[in-house]
């Protein structure tokens, strides 16, 4: 198929610019054209004794309870994404982050990604209300899995059952 008038005379006007301009160009043009991707992380966080980490989120309108999540910043990989959010959200450290599922455009909300991680915590009972991001979250508790499945808002209810239900080798 030919090329338009107007496309033969982008492609000359582009040669002649310097590489570093012409890269930019493009670049400013992929980015112009191309759907931009809200990313956040959901972090499963789980004690020694198999308990759920929960947060009561004050915004949230389809259900207020879920696991401790965010938006990732540019740069950042999931893991730190996740530790940062946690530590945000009511100072703890996570370990053993790792990424399990990947989800994308779900409850229609076509440019959303959620990237869902597994992790655990050294701790027995739930932060304080004291040491909360009051802002954002009101209250966390430390749940058993069926537990947390009942309370867990109901989109990541459906992924947290995947994620919690053990699986027969």
């Amino acid at each position: 198929m030919p090329l338009s008038p107007a496309v033969r005379a982008l492609t000359r006007l582009l040669d002649v610019l310097p590489d570093v301009v012409r890269r930019k160009l493009v670049w400013g043009a992929v980015l112009a054209s191309q759907p931009r991707f809200l990313v956040t992380v959901c972090a499963v966080l789980r004690s020694a004794d198999g308990r759920v980490l929960l947060f009561e989120h004050r915004f949230w309108q389809d259900g207020r309870w879920g696991v401790p999540s965010g938006h990732m910043r540019h740069g950042e990989t999931p893991a730190a994404a996740a530790a940062r959010e946690l530590r945000e959200e009511c100072g703890l450290r996570a370990r053993d982050l790792r990424v399990v599922r990947v989800v994308a455009g779900e409850g229609g909300q076509r440019h959303r990604v959620e990237i869902w991680l597994l992790g655990s915590l050294d701790i027995t009972e739930a932060p304080d209300q004291s040491l909360l991001e009051s802002r954002e979250i009101c209250r966390a508790e430390l749940l058993t899995p069926e537990v947390a499945l009942r309370t867990a808002r109901p989109g990541q209810a459906r992924i947290l059952t995947d994620l919690l239900t053990p699986t027969e080798d």
